[in-house]
């Protein structure tokens, strides 16, 4: 799984249904068993998904919704493409990406025979013209039978006729991960964070945004409670990863690997960080945690929701 972050990362730098339709694939209705070895500082592996098939459309005010109910696509009737991540029953969604083609109202979105995922302005089709917004996975690979996906890890991609020079699908590179990290090892080597990961506990998200900033928002109203300050430091790809010695950094993966934020944890082998319920991000040290004590650093954000 981690591989295929890997690259996404790299590569984002390179480069007429029913909604009652949309629903989770019957063939892997139940989440599969997770690698040997992996525990709960690793992230689980399901295989569920919500489809959107050739010839099917989002309308204006409609969404399909991932299987484990983190993250929902909406086609918004200001005509967004929206990927939120739900929160509360009710309550506020976290903006996670958008096709920033708002200012289109009645515009819909639909997987086309060709491959190609294409939101329309209103009354538009591909016979027709109108296209505003597309994935551009319209190609040659015509043993490829075209799906577009939200998957079980909250990220929308497009499987169509062309894919990238990874061979990999189009994809939102929005990626929910676990809220546990720890460093690696040699049985588990990628337990780090990229620009688009993000996490959730009972009461905050924490993600890394496009512009590379780590933000924690509170899931009762959406206002941003803690940040990195890592915004606008010229760099393109961020990781966030726990090092052998302790210390949680992020730093520049295109860059040079220049280090941007540290927690300055180090010399305390085995501590690992955790984004708790309470909406405290906190570092532990190897044998510490809640109720337990052993707090190396903390965002400083406990109960404020």
């Amino acid at each position: 799984m981690r591989h295929r972050f890997i690259r996404s990362a790299f590569i984002s730098v390179l480069a007429a249904s029913a909604l009652a339709s949309l629903v989770p694939a019957t063939a892997t209705a139940a989440p599969a068993a997770g690698r040997p070895g992996m525990t709960e500082c690793d992230e689980p592996y399901d295989r569920r998904e919500t489809l959107l098939n050739v010839g099917q459309r989002l309308a204006p005010g409609e969404k399909m919704t991932n299987p484990t109910g983190a993250t929902e696509l909406v086609m918004q009737p200001d005509g967004n493409l929206v990927l939120y991540a739900l929160g509360n029953p009710g309550g506020y969604k976290l903006p996670l990406w958008n096709s920033g083609t708002y200012g289109n109202p009645g515009a819909y979105a639909t997987l086309q025979e060709d491959g190609n995922f294409v939101i329309y302005k209103q009354g538009g089709s591909a016979q027709t013209g109108g296209g505003i917004w597309h994935t551009a996975t319209y190609g040659s690979h015509t043993e490829v039978t075209p799906v577009a996906k939200l998957k079980w890890d909250g990220n929308f991609e497009v499987i169509g006729h062309q894919s990238d020079s990874w061979g990999l699908p189009w994809s939102t590179l929005r990626f929910e991960t676990t809220t546990k990290v720890c460093a690696e090892d040699p049985a588990n080597q990628y337990r780090y964070w990229f620009t688009g990961h993000w996490a959730q506990s009972a009461s905050v998200w924490l993600v890394i945004q496009a512009d590379n900033n780590l933000v924690m928002y509170r899931k009762s109203d959406g206002k941003a409670i803690w940040n990195s300050g890592t915004y606008g430091t010229g760099f393109q790809v961020l990781e966030m990863r726990m090092g052998e010695d302790g210390d949680l950094f992020m730093r520049d993966w295109m860059g040079g690997k220049k280090v941007v934020w540290s927690a300055k944890t180090a010399n305390n082998p085995g501590a690992y960080a955790l984004l708790q319920d309470d909406g405290n991000f906190v570092v532990y040290k190897k044998d510490g945690g809640p109720g337990k004590g052993g707090a190396l650093w903390q965002s400083g954000t406990w109960n404020q929701g």
